[in-house]
C-alpha cells in the first residue's frame, strides 16, 4: 500500500510522508504539515512549549490558531 498526503495526494514515493494530523490522523508531507504550539502535552496548565502536527482543518479549529496559523517547519 502507497501513502499519500491527505491535502496534496501526492504519494509517498514522490513526496515524503513526514507526519499526521495530532488530531484526525491524515498523512502529511513535509510542506503540507501545520506546527501549532499544543498544550495537550504540557507539563502545567497553559503551557505551550510544544508542537503538535495538524492539517489545514484541523489547525483552523486550533485555539491557537488565530494568531499562528500558517507557521510551518522547513
Amino acid at each position: 500500500m502507497t501513502w499519500e498526503c491527505a491535502e496534496c495526494n501526492v504519494e509517498d514515493r514522490q513526496k515524503r510522508i513526514v507526519g499526521v494530523c495530532h488530531h484526525c490522523g491524515k498523512p502529511l508531507c513535509l510542506h503540507d504539515r501545520i506546527l501549532v504550539p499544543d498544550d495537550a502535552f504540557a507539563s502545567f496548565a497553559g503551557e505551550t512549549d510544544q508542537e503538535a502536527v495538524h492539517c489545514r482543518t484541523c489547525a483552523g479549529r486550533h485555539p491557537l490558531a488565530a494568531r499562528l496559523l500558517g507557521r510551518r517547519r522547513q
